[in-house]
C-alpha cells in the first residue's frame, strides 16, 4: 500500500467518527442549479432597474476592487447605513451626490430580495462552451435540484444507522438555500436549526439547539426562509404569506463575517454554536467542502481550534486547489497533522507536500457529487 492509499485509509477512519462537524460553502449548491458568488453577483446586477438605485448601485460597486462579488456589496452598503445614520445629516457623499440612509436601506432591501428569489428558484447563465442556454427558475417553474443533497444525507447516515441516537453531527452552512434542511426532512429526519414551530417557526435557540435527537444546521450568514418581522421577531417563514413582511426583510447577512456582526442575534447565537462544535475533548471531525476559505471570521474561529490545548478537532478539506490560509497552516507543526486537505491533484497532510496517486491525474471529490460518491464508496475518484 503507497502513501496515497493510507492517507485515504486514515480519512475514511476520520469520516466514521460519531463527532462530526460539515463545513458547507456555495459550492456543494453549484450542481443544484443555484449560482456560485460571481454568477450570482452578475445575474442581481442585471435583475435591478434602471433609475436611482441602480446609479446608486453602481457608485457603489465601481469603488469596490475589481474582484468583488455581492457580498462585498451588501457589506459596503451596511457599513454606508451605519456611517449615514450616526451623521447628523443622516447622509453620506459619495462621488459628489448625497444619499440618505432611508436610499441605503431600500438599496439593501431590493437586492436582498433578489437574491433570495434567485437562490430559492435557481439559475444558471448560458454557457457558450458547453452550448447550454440560459435558465431562469420562478415560482412557477423552479430548477434548484435537490437529488445530490438527499444522496449525501443518505451516504451521512448509512453508516450510522444504529448509531444516530449517540451520533453528535452538526451541518455549517454560509449558504442562504434550503437544500440541507429539505434533504433531511425529505430523508425522515429531524433537524434543529434554532427555530421552534412548523411550516412557520420562531426563533428559540435555548430550546430548539438543545433537543435530545436530530442533528443540527446551523446558517452562519440566514437564510432565504427567515424573516426579520417587525412585530414578530426573527421567523422561518414559509414563503409567499401575505401576514408577515416583505420578502426584502429577508434576513441574510454576509456582513456576519464582520465582527460587529456576530455580537447580535442570531449571529451572536449561530457564531458561538459554531465555535462550540468545533472545540471537543473527544475525537471530533471537521469536514470542509464547497467552502474556499474566503470568510475572514470563520478561518479565524477554525484557527482557533486547532491551537486549543486539548482540543481533539480533526480538520479535513474537500477542495480544487491549495489556498494561502490552508498552505499556511499546512507549514505550521503545531498544527499540520490534524488538517487533511484533499484536492484535484492529490492529499496534504502533516506538510505543505503534495503527496499524488500513482496514475491518477485528476480527482474531483471537490465537486459535491463526487465528494458523496467517496463518502459512499470511501474510493477517491
Amino acid at each position: 500500500m503507497d502513501l496515497f492509499d493510507e492517507i485515504i485509509e486514515e480519512l475514511n477512519k476520520h469520516l466514521t467518527c460519531e463527532n462530526q462537524n460539515w463545513l458547507f460553502g456555495a459550492g456543494i449548491s453549484y450542481e443544484a442549479n443555484i449560482p456560485l458568488m460571481k454568477t450570482l453577483t452578475r445575474r442581481v446586477e442585471n435583475l435591478l432597474p434602471d433609475g436611482d438605485l441602480k446609479n446608486l448601485y453602481n457608485t457603489i460597486s465601481n469603488d469596490l476592487p475589481d474582484d468583488y462579488h455581492i457580498e462585498y456589496v451588501l457589506s459596503h452598503i451596511g457599513d454606508l447605513i451605519a456611517l449615514s445614520a450616526r451623521s447628523r445629516s443622516n447622509s453620506v457623499e459619495l462621488k459628489g451626490t448625497v444619499y440618505s440612509t432611508d436610499e441605503f436601506i431600500k438599496l439593501h432591501s431590493e437586492l436582498v430580495q433578489k437574491i433570495g428569489t434567485t437562490i430559492r428558484y435557481g439559475y444558471c447563465e448560458p454557457d457558450t462552451v458547453h452550448g447550454t442556454n440560459e435558465k431562469i427558475g420562478s415560482i412557477d417553474n423552479p430548477i434548484v435540484d435537490i437529488k445530490q443533497h438527499r444522496k449525501f444525507v443518505k451516504a451521512l447516515l448509512s453508516s450510522k444507522a444504529n448509531l444516530l441516537a449517540r451520533s453528535s453531527i452538526s451541518i455549517i452552512t454560509t449558504n442562504y438555500d434550503t437544500l440541507l434542511e429539505d434533504a433531511f426532512a425529505l430523508e425522515k429526519v429531524n433537524v434543529n436549526d434554532g427555530f421552534t414551530g412548523a411550516a412557520i417557526g420562531f426563533w428559540n435557540p435555548e430550546v430548539a439547539f438543545n433537543e435530545a435527537s436530530g442533528i443540527n444546521i446551523i446558517k452562519l450568514h440566514g437564510s432565504v426562509d427567515w424573516l426579520k418581522d417587525i412585530e414578530d421577531g426573527l421567523i422561518r417563514n414559509r414563503y409567499g404569506v401575505n401576514y408577515l413582511d416583505a420578502s426584502s426583510n429577508v434576513l441574510i447577512y454576509p456582513q456576519a463575517t464582520k465582527y460587529v456582526e456576530t455580537q447580535k442575534d442570531p449571529f451572536a447565537t449561530l457564531f458561538a454554536k459554531f465555535r462550540e462544535r468545533l472545540n471537543s475533548p473527544f475525537e471530533n471531525v471537521s469536514i470542509c467542502a464547497g467552502y474556499s476559505f474566503g470568510d475572514y471570521h470563520i478561518n479565524s474561529e477554525i484557527d482557533t481550534a486547532l491551537r486549543s490545548l486539548g482540543n481533539k478537532t480533526t480538520l479535513i478539506v474537500f477542495i480544487d486547489d491549495i489556498k494561502e490560509v490552508l498552505s499556511a497552516w499546512l507549514k505550521d507543526k503545531n498544527i499540520t497533522n490534524k488538517i487533511f486537505v484533499a484536492t484535484g491533484k492529490g492529499i496534504y497532510h502533516g506538510s505543505d507536500t503534495l503527496i499524488c496517486k500513482s496514475g491518477m491525474d485528476t480527482l474531483n471529490w471537490w465537486k459535491f457529487s463526487d465528494l458523496v460518491k467517496f463518502l459512499k464508496d470511501g474510493e477517491a475518484l
